[in-house]
């Protein structure tokens, strides 16, 4: 059989076209299997969204771990105060004031070291705390005070209305300025109503919104039969509290070294202003005023025992005559308070015979 010339250039084109196919099928092969490789050498990217990446969430399933120093570290909240209810002592008594002739049916008696009441009698009920208020102004200005190196002015504005009032003063005038040191003194020593607003405002800017802290403090406290109007204790029928509130108070501020120093400091001197007081005004403690010619006798042995160290007066004519002491024997401090006493003198001798027949004896 003869070969057709054209049909045998045509086979030998297509083996040629088939060839080349192969050769090119080969090398896409070769190609593509070096790009996969390639592609499998290249460490994965995680593609992390921002609210995972600012949680510090675990994101190792995208192929990267957010170390735990670069975790966000939560701050432990601060503890809260913590302002225990005094109890009842295991040999508590209760304070009999008909038959020590007492004025004050208000009173009561706390140790302060265990926080018990050792003695009492209606500590529970409402009463008008006067200027015993003031030391919870005390304790608040103290807390709250930005700059204790701060100065307070006095206007007419201030002290108009507490002479209207017939408030008790430290003496301070008008144009005076005043640090914060003198007013603290000014309050507790003198009661003064000037210290306590020189306090508001200079604490707070105003006595409205200073009572309001007061208030907080008290609710912070667990104070729940007190309520604040003002910062100097001017009679409001909606300003009162209890003999109980107002020795845990006290208790309270007797654990501010500050408000300890004041509260039983006996004399002070204010700074002194060139134009007002070159001197200064020297401010006398009004517990120990009352004090003259009284000790505490425990025993009956005509002789002192123990000192009371300081405290707070306070009187309105709705209030009574108040009176706290702080009162140290041997290694004890003692908290005595006693309320609305007919009279100036009475509410010295009342709160004595509370700490004398009730304190507990040395063995």
């Amino acid at each position: 059989m003869k070969r057709n010339k054209r049909g045998g250039a045509a086979l030998v084109a297509i083996l040629i076209m088939l060839i080349l196919v192969a050769a090119g099928t080969a090398v896409m092969i070769v190609t593509g299997k070096g790009r996969i490789r390639e592609a499998e050498d290249i460490p994965a990217v995680a593609h992390m969204d921002s609210s995972a990446a600012d949680s510090g969430q675990d994101v190792s399933g995208t192929g990267t771990d957010v170390s735990a120093s670069e975790q966000p570290v939560e701050s432990e909240p601060e503890p809260e105060e913590v302002y225990p209810v005094p109890q009842k002592s295991a040999d508590y008594k209760d304070i009999d004031y008909k038959g020590l002739q007492m004025s004050a049916k208000h009173a009561m008696l706390l140790d302060l070291d265990t926080n018990e009441i050792v003695a009492g009698s209606k500590y529970d009920r409402k009463v008008y705390p006067a200027s015993l208020t003031k030391v919870m102004t005390l304790l608040v200005a103290v807390e709250n005070v930005k700059d204790p190196k701060a100065k307070y002015k006095f206007t007419e504005k201030d002290l108009a209305p507490l002479i209207e009032e017939n408030a008790s003063m430290a003496g301070f005038s008008i144009g005076e300025s005043v640090t914060f040191s003198d007013l603290l003194y000014a309050s507790v020593l003198r009661s003064g109503a000037d210290g306590t607003l020189g306090l508001a405002n200079l604490v707070a800017g105003s006595e409205k919104e200073f009572v309001k802290l007061m208030n907080q403090k008290a609710q912070a406290m667990g104070l729940e039969n007190t309520r604040f109007t003002n910062a100097s204790g001017l009679h409001d029928d909606n300003h009162y509290s209890t003999c109980l509130d107002m020795e845990r108070i006290l208790a309270c501020a007797m654990q501010n070294e500050t408000c300890k120093k004041v509260l039983t400091t006996k004399e002070y001197t204010t700074t002194k202003t060139k134009k007002f007081h070159p001197d200064g005004i020297t401010l006398y403690s009004i517990v120990e005023e009352r004090l003259a010619g009284w000790f505490v006798d425990l025993d009956a042995d005509n002789n002192a025992d123990g000192k009371i160290i300081g405290g707070k007066t306070g009187f309105t004519d709705e209030a009574g005559f108040c009176m706290e002491y702080i009162y140290k024997y041997e290694d004890k401090i003692y908290l005595a308070i006693t309320c609305f006493s007919a009279t100036q003198e009475s509410s010295t001798e009342d709160c004595i015979k509370v700490l004398e027949n009730y304190v507990p004896k040395k063995k």
